[in-house]
């Protein structure tokens, strides 16, 4: 009988200890392998053209942010981070074969979401926020609409100016009459 319980209380031993550096294992793969400390936003921009009046149109935009993490974070005015939606102009007299890139062409709106929320903006995990501008522009304009996260790393780049972390999403829209 007392063999047995020996026998029982090594077993225990060590499975508590395999049990330990189990979770030390997940620990390292979730915090540090894992990057469970690094943010992700899947933007999307949503857009329509509505009726407004003479040669105007409204140009409804909804920017959509989803955070895919099992952790939170929080775009932070204070620490420069930055949540924005820019409507550029087109040019119209482009050749066959023209490339705009998303910077491209004058501003004709630009939109401070981040402000528009008193400067902070948490996205829990698996948070889906929708925000929605409306935009006056004329019949048959062209713009490229960019929705723009940026998020301050805490560090400096080459150039010793701050580095940031990036997402956006892009799209392009014609105001037809």
């Amino acid at each position: 009988m007392k063999r047995a319980t020996e026998i029982a209380e090594l077993t225990l031993k060590i499975l508590s200890c395999i049990a330990i550096l189990g979770a030390g294992g997940w620990a390292v793969w979730v915090f540090w392998l894992g990057g469970a400390t690094d943010w992700q936003a899947n933007v999307a921009i949503d857009a329509q053209v509505l009726p407004y009046h003479d040669d105007l149109r409204l140009l409804v935009v909804h920017v959509k942010a989803k955070n895919p993490r099992s952790t939170t974070f929080e775009l932070e005015s204070k620490a420069h981070d930055s949540y924005a939606l820019r409507v550029r102009r087109i040019a119209a007299d482009g050749k066959t074969g023209a490339v705009f890139h998303e910077d491209q062409g004058d501003v004709l709106a630009s939109v401070d979401l981040l402000a528009q929320v008193g400067g902070d903006y948490e996205f829990v995990p698996g948070a889906e926020m929708d925000d929605m501008e409306t935009i006056v522009l004329p019949v048959g304009t062209t713009v490229a609409l960019t929705a723009e996260m940026q998020m301050h790393t805490g560090s400096v780049d080459e150039h010793g100016k701050p580095d940031y972390d990036t997402n956006s999403a892009s799209t392009v829209v014609n105001i037809a009459p």
